[in-house]
């Protein structure tokens, strides 16, 4: 039996979560919901128009979110990445450890933390500004073989893909996963990410993963199917074990041994920032996986944990009732 139940490699990235009005947005000449890549200097220019709006740094980076997920409700997590020896690099690894997720954080004396500037517009959509900082260098030397073979699921993201040195550690990754008979879990990331990689997430998706994640946008731009069900099913024919389709309000479609299950979402107390819904989503899904729930199950936790954390600002798991948390999964999702 493995000591981890999922073993996590992503972009250590800090968040910036401001909140602007969507003349702001247009002001800077960003596309509206999707994660925009940008250098040291474009970030800094983005953060100085956005001075004078309310902001909140927590530890992010889509992977990250969804091991802190796994911890808080009670997993055992492990996660992987680079952050520099500076004041948000030191931040993100306390924090992220204080989570009770178990940290295998490099930390380099050059260059900068990755930071990404989260502009969440009064509709609670999400627009990303990205600089990985560090997170570049990543490398499969980074990767603890030990630590991964010892873990149930393997889970990383299509964020990877950014630069050689992370998409060559993944691919290792991926390998070493596959020969111990760990389970492989990817999350194929948004659609910027997508357009530039999409024959490449195929063939990785088609040799290697067991377990996908993606919203309607993110499926039809992979698969060029309209319909989120028709995407979910032709990836289901390609092999992959569970297929995980997200539809907004709609709930999610999960795709798994030739059947469809449609999963309903849950009402938020109130929808203040989609900022991580579907990282949280996703580490819900994946700590019902690693404990053995069936996959209804698995999504009614996702779904509601997902609802969770749409009612805070910013994906500060911290101001949720974990104890509130358990008790509803215990009387309303698991009986």
């Amino acid at each position: 039996m493995a000591t981890y139940d999922v073993f996590g490699l992503g972009n250590a990235l800090m968040d910036v979560v401001s909140f602007i009005p969507d003349d702001a947005l247009t002001n800077l000449k960003l596309d509206k919901g999707i994660m925009h890549l940008v250098d040291d200097n474009k970030s800094r220019e983005i953060a100085s128009a956005i001075s004078e709006y309310k902001t909140i740094s927590v530890p992010g980076g889509s992977c990250a979110n969804s091991m802190s997920t796994i911890s808080m409700l009670g997993g055992k997590s492990v996660y992987t990445g680079i952050v520099s020896d500076d004041m948000f690099g030191r931040m993100y690894e306390t924090k992220i450890a204080g989570r009770g997720v178990k940290t295998l954080i490099r930390k380099m004396s050059e260059g900068i933390t990755g930071q990404s500037i989260i502009l969440t517009t009064p509709d609670a959509e999400r627009t990303m500004v990205t600089n990985l900082g560090v997170c570049r260098n990543y490398a499969k030397s980074d990767i603890n073989v030990d630590v991964l073979s010892d873990s149930a699921i393997f889970h990383c993201t299509g964020y990877q893909w950014d630069t050689d040195s992370q998409k060559e550690a993944v691919k290792f990754a991926m390998k070493t996963a596959k020969a111990k008979n760990v389970k492989i879990s990817f999350d194929i990331a948004d659609p910027f990410c997508i357009g530039r990689n999409v024959d490449e997430f195929m063939k990785v998706i088609s040799e290697n993963v067991d377990i996908l994640f993606g919203n309607k946008e993110e499926i039809k731009m992979l698969t060029g199917k309209e319909d989120p069900i028709e995407g979910g099913k032709a990836i289901a024919d390609m092999g992959v074990e569970i297929v995980v389709v997200k539809v907004g309000s709609e709930g999610s479609y999960i795709f798994h041994n030739g059947k469809m299950i449609k999963v309903a979402i849950y009402k938020a107390d109130k929808v203040l920032d989609s900022t991580g819904c579907g990282d949280i989503y996703g580490g819900g899904f994946l700590y019902g996986l690693a404990k053995g729930y069936d996959i209804e199950k698995c999504g009614k936790i996702a779904s509601y944990m997902a609802a969770q954390i749409i009612s805070v600002p910013g994906v500060q798991l911290e101001l949720l009732d974990f104890k509130a948390i358990h008790n509803f999964i215990d009387n309303n999702i698991l009986k």
